[in-house]
Formats: C-alpha cells, sequence, structure tokens
C-alpha cells in the first residue's frame, strides 16, 4: 500500500508479495554513472591488452626460444637438484657396443644375431658395471623430497654387479624379499637415466652403456577382465620383446618362467634367457628354479650372483654376491614368518632326496662364501691399517729428514756467519797493523821500528785467530807428518801457516796451490805433508788481505826494465811482505844497466829502519843486491 512513498524503480518483491525492493531515483544516475565507468575500463583494458599482445606478437620468435631456453635451464637445475640429494656421480659411458647406424642397417647388417648369413654385425656385449649403486626411492633425502614415506629406517645397501664383455647374461638367484627384483629395477632406471643425461646414485667409476632399447618385465601383471593370470601375463610381455628387439637391448625379466609347473618353468625359463643371449641382447633375469641355477653356472657366457641372508635368523642381507646361485630359503621364510613347525618339517620329509642334497650342498658353498667374505673384508680392514701405517711412517721419516736439512743448513749458516766475523776482525786487525808500519816507516826512528815489530806481532795473533776460530767450535789440525815432495802432493810452508797442493817442481821452485791460488815458493821453504791431497771443491776462509795473499811466497823483486819511480815502492813493498812472513833476507834484482837502479835501491835500503846489512849477491856478480833485515 505504501508502494509510491518512495519514487523509483521496483526491482522485484519477496515471495508473500509483502516487501518490495525498489532502487530510488537518486541512486539511478549514479548506478548508471558506475555502469558506464565500467564499460570504459573493460574497453581500456581490451585496449592495452591488444596492445602488449600486438608487442609480443612482434617478438614471438624471440620470447618462444626464450621459453625453450629456460625450459632447458629449468631441466638441468632438476637434474643437479636430484643428483645432489641422490649423492649421485656422473657414470662412465661405455663405447663397447655403440648403437648401429641406418647405412650400416642398410647395407645389410642386422642387429638380429639369430639371422642368417655372412653379413651379420658382431659385436662384444656392451658393458654395464654398477659400483655402490642405489635405487633413487630409496635414497632418504629424495624420498623426502617427493614425499614417499619410507617403510623402513635403515639406510638402502648398495648393490655392486657387472654384465657384458665375455658375460652377456646375469641369473640373480636368493631367498624371497632379498633385493632381486629391486637389484633389478636399479639397473633398468640408472640405464634410463645416464641416458637422459642425469648422474646416477652410485660410486665413481660406474660404467653404463647406451642401449636402443631397454625391455623390462618385472611383477604381476594379471588381469581377469583381459583374461591373464600370472603365467600368461608374463609370457605375453616376453612374446612382444622377442617380436620387437632391437639391438643393442637391455632385457630385465623377474621371475622367468615362474607360475606354472616349476620342471617347465625352469625350462622354459633358461630356453627364453638363452634365445635373447644368441640374438646379442644383455639380459638380467632372476629365478628361483634350479634349472636355471644350473644353467647360469654351466653355461659360457652367463654369469650367476645370489643375494645373501643371516644363517642364524635368516634374514635377508640385501648384500649380491657375484659368482654363486643362492637358496631360496622357502622353508626358511615360511618358518620365519610363523608357519606351524609341524607344516615346515612335513615339507621337508617331501623334498626329493636330490633336491635336498643341492640344498645342502648350496646351503654348504653359501656358507663358505659368507666366511670368505669375512676373511676378505678383515684382511682389507688390516691392509688399511698397515698402508695407514706405512704412510704414517713415511711422513715422520720426511718430517725427520726436513728438520735435519733445516738444523744442518742452519748450523751452515751460523758457521759461515760466525766464520765472516772472524776473518772480518783478522782483516780489521791487519789492516791496523799495515798501518802502524807505514806510520813507523815514514818515522824511521827506534821508536817506529818498535811499532812495526809490534804491529808484525798483532798480524801473526789475527792470523793464528781466524785460522783457529774458536768460536767456531773447531779444534786446531795436528801438525801433519812430514813426506817427500811430489806432484800431486800436499805440502806446507811454516813461515806462512798455510798447507796446498803441489802443482810442479820446477828446480828450486815449488808452484802450490793454496785457497784456489797459485804460489811459488823456494823448496828449501817447505816441507812435504802426508795424506791426501785437499778436496778442490773444500771452502777456505782466507784471514790474509787479498793485496798481500798473492806476494807472501815471494822471497826477491824483480826490477829489471823498471825506472826508479816505479822499482822503489816494490822495493818496499817486497820488505813489507818479508816482514809479514817472517823473512830474513830479500833479493833485489836490478841488473846491471848504467848503475842508476842499483844506486838509487842502495841509497833506499840505507838507513831503513828494518834493513839490518845490504851485500851484493855473489850469484848475480853485481846485477843482484841481497837484504838482510833485522831480527
Amino acid at each position: 500500500e505504501h508502494r509510491g512513498a518512495i519514487p523509483g524503480i521496483i526491482h522485484g518483491g519477496s515471495g508473500s508479495g509483502a516487501s518490495l525492493f525498489v532502487e530510488p531515483m537518486p541512486a539511478v544516475e549514479l548506478n548508471n554513472d558506475i555502469v558506464s565507468l565500467q564499460d570504459e575500463e573493460r574497453r581500456e583494458v581490451v585496449r592495452i591488452l591488444g596492445e602488449l599482445t600486438s608487442r609480443v606478437g612482434e617478438r614471438a620468435d624471440e620470447l618462444s626460444r626464450a621459453a625453450d631456453i629456460l625450459g632447458e635451464l629449468d631441466a638441468v637445475q632438476a637434474m643437479a637438484l636430484a643428483g645432489k640429494d641422490m649423492g649421485a656421480t656422473e657414470p662412465i659411458i661405455s663405447e663397447e657396443g655403440e648403437l648401429e647406424t641406418e647405412a650400416a642397417r642398410a647395407a645389410g647388417f642386422t642387429s638380429d644375431a639369430s639371422a642368417g648369413g655372412s653379413g651379420r654385425a658382431r659385436r662384444s656385449a656392451p658393458l654395464l658395471e654398477l659400483k655402490d649403486a642405489r635405487h633413487p626411492l630409496l635414497i632418504p633425502a629424495l624420498s623426502e623430497r617427493l614425499g614417499i614415506p619410507r617403510r623402513s629406517s635403515r639406510d638402502p645397501v648398495p648393490v655392486t654387479l657387472r654384465i657384458g664383455g665375455s658375460d652377456s647374461v646375469l641369473v640373480i638367484s636368493g631367498p624371497n624379499t632379498g633385493g632381486k627384483t629391486v637389484a633389478l629395477k636399479t639397473v633398468g632406471l640408472l640405464s634410463l637415466m645416464a641416458q637422459c643425461g642425469l648422474h646416477v646414485p652410485a660410486a665413481t667409476g660406474s660404467r653404463l652403456p647406451v642401449f636402443r632399447k631397454i625391455y623390462a618385465d618385472i611383477g604381476d601383471e594379471q588381469s581377469i577382465a583381459a583374461d591373464l593370470s600370472t603365467f600368461s601375463a608374463h609370457l605375453a610381455s616376453i612374446v612382444e620383446m622377442t617380436r620387437e628387439l632391437d639391438r643393442p637391448a637391455l632385457v630385465l625379466l623377474d621371475e622367468v618362467g615362474a607360475g606354472t609347473d616349476p620342471t617347465e618353468g625352469g625350462a622354459l625359463g633358461v630356453a627364453i634367457v638363452d634365445h635373447f643371449r644368441a640374438r646379442g641382447a644383455t639380459v638380467m633375469a632372476t629365478t628361483h628354479h634350479g634349472l636355471m641355477k644350473a644353467y647360469a653356472q654351466s653355461t659360457p657366457g652367463v654369469a650367476c650372483a645370489s643375494f645373501g641372508y643371516d644363517p642364524q635368523t635368516y634374514e635377508p642381507t640385501y648384500r649380491l654376491a657375484l659368482g654363486i646361485a643362492g637358496r631360496s630359503l622357502a622353508l626358511e621364510m615360511a618358518e620365519r614368518l610363523g608357519l606351524p613347525a609341524a607344516v615346515v618339517k612335513d615339507a621337508r620329509t617331501r623334498l626329493d632326496r636330490k633336491e635336498a642334497q643341492a640344498e645342502a650342498l648350496l646351503k654348504k658353498l653359501e656358507e663358505g662364501e659368507e666366511k670368505l667374505r669375512q676373511d676378505s673384508a678383515r684382511i682389507d680392514e688390516e691392509r688399511r691399517a698397515v698402508d695407514a701405517a706405512r704412510e704414517e711412517l713415511r711422513a715422520t721419516q720426511f718430517e725427520t729428514e726436513r728438520r735435519k736439512r733445516s738444523e744442518l743448513e742452519a748450523f751452515r749458516r751460523e758457521l759461515m756467519k760466525r766464520g765472516e766475523e772472524a776473518a772480518r776482525r783478522a782483516a780489521d786487525a791487519i789492516q791496523k797493523a799495515v798501518q802502524k808500519i807505514e806510520t813507523s816507516k815514514r818515522a824511521a826512528t827506534t821508536a817506529g821500528t818498535k811499532a812495526r815489530t809490534e804491529a808484525l806481532a798483532d798480524i801473526r795473533a789475527a792470523q793464528t785467530e781466524a785460522l783457529s776460530a774458536p768460536e767456531l767450535g773447531l779444534a786446531p789440525e795436528p801438525e801433519p807428518a812430514a813426506a817427500a815432495l811430489a806432484v800431486g802432493g800436499r805440502a806446507r810452508v811454516p813461515n806462512l801457516g798455510v798447507v796446498g797442493e803441489v802443482l810442479s817442481l820446477n828446480g828450486d821452485e815449488v808452484e802450490l796451490a793454496v785457497g784456489g791460488k797459485r804460489l811459488r815458493v823456494p823448496r828449501a821453504e817447505m816441507v812435504g805433508v802426508a795424506g791426501p791431497s785437499p778436496s778442490r771443491g773444500a771452502v777456505k776462509i782466507s784471514t790474509v788481505a787479498p793485496d798481500r795473499a798473492a806476494g807472501a811466497g815471494s822471497s826477491e823483486v824483480n826490477l829489471v826494465g823498471l825506472t826508479v819511480d816505479e822499482a822503489l815502492p816494490r822495493v818496499d813493498k817486497a820488505l813489507d811482505e818479508a816482514l809479514l812472513a817472517d823473512r830474513h833476507e830479500v833479493r833485489v834484482i836490478h841488473g846491471f844497466g848504467e848503475g842508476r837502479l842499483r844506486k838509487a835501491v842502495a841509497g833506499f835500503l840505507e838507513g831503513h829502519p828494518h834493513v839490518a846489512a845490504v851485500r851484493l849477491g855473489a850469484e848475480g856478480r853485481g846485477g843482484v843486491t841481497v837484504v838482510e833485515l833485522k831480527e
């Protein structure tokens, strides 16, 4: 009744008709504005999207390539993260059994090894070798990332196996739930991972070939809808493999020949495996059939292996032992899982006698294999301990030798340092003594003579100090025994206090090598020394100034051909050297000529503080002046 009280548009009413929904007229204008703005917004969005689409369309090829690259990078990152979670390594891709080319096929070569004709392609089986391999889904880190619940808290036991080369077939036996099927799946999955460029969860050095096809018959494919039993389902899968086999191929067969009569199933399993082997496939099969085990142990090119168990509890160890067939442990497993003991005992009595003997023999072999494994593990541990001890001993010896060399080098450096210090002190003392002599010569007095005598005493003391070198910890050498002079022998010059090697004997003169220098010394002034010649490489510390060492062995001075100004300094030097060598006589050879040189020498020697007497030498008949020095 109040519908006209509010002017506006009626949009509806309630179910009873007592209420109406009215849009007041002032709101109509506002709603119209809102609708208009929404239309404008939609048109602007369409415009912007159209413009962006146009821009993207212009760069469609580049964006497509970028998307492909991002996809590849994402895949590589996923592969890397998966490898990290698995602790995976890069496998070695085997070069054996490489893929056949289409050209080889066209030329008449076939990958079917059962085909006749001489054009058949023949190759050794590709090498597949896994070391400490693990199934990816059993690795804790990866299963947690994928959200797969773990059935056991134990870490997976890695498997090590080898197929290929001379043995293209591996038959694995052992107890139920022992790890046979997991081993098959591990080999197949890791082969596919390697061919997809993934790292595999196995130890370094694992080797995987490139297969053209990988075939697997694993698990129970029985189907009521398809009217397939366990046996027929397995057989249908194997029939399809025989039709499609393309080498190089990997064939994985789980419980081959199972699901039917054991005798016929065993024979059929052997025939199937041998068929694939003859056609050049790499085959890995698991079995419980005794006939299959015997086939694996007696056929060239077929290897056998088995999963072990604890002989006390019959629990599986999941360790694969190569080269030996294993027991299925059906009765032991039944007993362990709780089957009544009477039933198990009755089953034992019903075993065929030959089968029982074969089982007993296998048990004995397995026990021997386990003992060998334990012995091998103990030997390996002892070998590692010996290697560690040897390495420790080698390191100790190396450190001892290094420390010894270091100490010897430090001692040598200290010895050289002290020797150099002693030589430097001696050289300083000699230099000071020489300066005293020069000063005393200029003084030409009795006091000067005394000073020169004291200087000579200082020089001899310095020589003694340098040669004995008490601070070096070296004891003075004993006086060597006398011997005849001979070329190559040793000789001692008492006046100089040196020992050298005799180089030559020239009449009254002897050429001597001392400290790497050659001296000519009168034969009368030296004595031979017994013993071997000094080493040419021996290091000697010179304690005499170099400008005086060369003339220390000379007792004469030759002035022939010299002027007076050149001759007198030589005479003065010869007198000083004679004083240093504790000589009492110097021969001055001046020749005859006009007599000016002889007179100049006589005048120089007259009144010299160290000259006791001067006379003409009879051997030179006036061409030689002999100078006698004071004590």
